[in-house]
């Protein structure tokens, strides 16, 4: 293994400028673009540190509740930071037809800088070409985001982060409880989006049809490796199936030695920071 540069281990990528566009008599005010849209930003850190400043200035969405089945115009570029509403606050908004692709991270319950008509996309509720109108409920934050690939949108997992949102629909209550239950991850994911404090232990969900990516490590796994990839090589789930793995946060160790497993094979390393194993 090769020891990583801060653009692949540990890295904050550096926030971008954004840019107000005026036209006249109307104001459409921008998400931003707080953080590209790669699960590894949260990676090299393990999460937190979402920008909120370009957020924070943005004029798009309401600024109060609206009643339901209106639908605020919106831009697909707006996040729930621009609302400027209190936790546990509804706004109905209406996406555009022939909206494009912006940064989402989470499942279900999104960070609150995550493009809401995106994410709408994402759970199902609108498409890209027609647009809707959708209802959010503002969230407090939570200590982890996960990820996910579904109608043609992919979301980043992230750690912590102050605020979040839900979509309100008939089934808000289940998806929810399952996101506590389990935070669903891609297969390149690592626990460097939980932090390191040592004997915790955290629920993922990996889906079907796995995609290989780095592990290093047997039993003991360096923090930066995959879960899904090393649940496989544990023998806690196949690729092909995925299904549900806990991990436990271990602190670092002197070496690692790589194995070949149940179609895995791993890589050796020397010294590392953070650890976990596959409960």
């Amino acid at each position: 293994m090769v020891t990583m540069t801060p653009s692949i281990k540990d890295q904050r990528r550096i926030i971008g400028g954004c840019v107000v566009l005026v036209l006249a008599a109307i104001v459409l005010g921008s998400a931003g673009c707080s953080k590209p849209n790669n699960e590894n930003s949260a990676a090299g850190t393990g999460g937190g540190g979402h920008s909120t400043s370009s957020a924070d200035s943005s004029n798009t969405g309401p600024s109060s509740p609206s009643s339901a089945g209106e639908g605020k115009p919106t831009t697909w570029e707006a996040n729930a930071t621009s609302l400027s509403g209190k936790d546990g606050e509804t706004f109905t908004l209406a996406c555009s037809p022939g909206g494009t692709a912006h940064a989402v991270w989470g499942v279900d319950i999104y960070t609150a800088d995550s493009s809401i008509c995106t994410a709408a996309v994402h759970s199902g509720l609108i498409t890209y070409q027609q647009g809707g109108t959708v209802t959010i409920q503002l969230w407090p934050g939570r200590s982890i985001y996960g990820s996910s690939e579904k109608n043609g949108v992919t979301t980043s997992a992230y750690g912590p982060y102050q605020h979040s949102f839900v979509f309100k629909t008939p089934n808000t209550e289940a998806v929810v409880r399952e996101a506590d239950e389990q935070t669903p991850v891609l297969w390149n994911t690592s626990t460097a989006i939980v932090g390191s404090e040592t004997g915790k232990t955290y629920k993922f969900k990996c889906p079907p049809g796995g995609k290989e990516s780095n592990v290093w490590g047997t039993d003991i796994y360096t923090a930066d490796s995959s879960i899904c990839n090393a649940a496989v090589h544990a023998g806690k789930l196949t690729s092909e199936s995925g299904g549900s793995v806990t991990i436990e946060l271990r602190p670092g160790e002197s070496s690692y030695k790589g194995t070949t497993r149940n179609g895995i094979k791993t890589n050796d390393y020397g010294v590392y920071g953070r650890s976990f194993v596959v409960k």
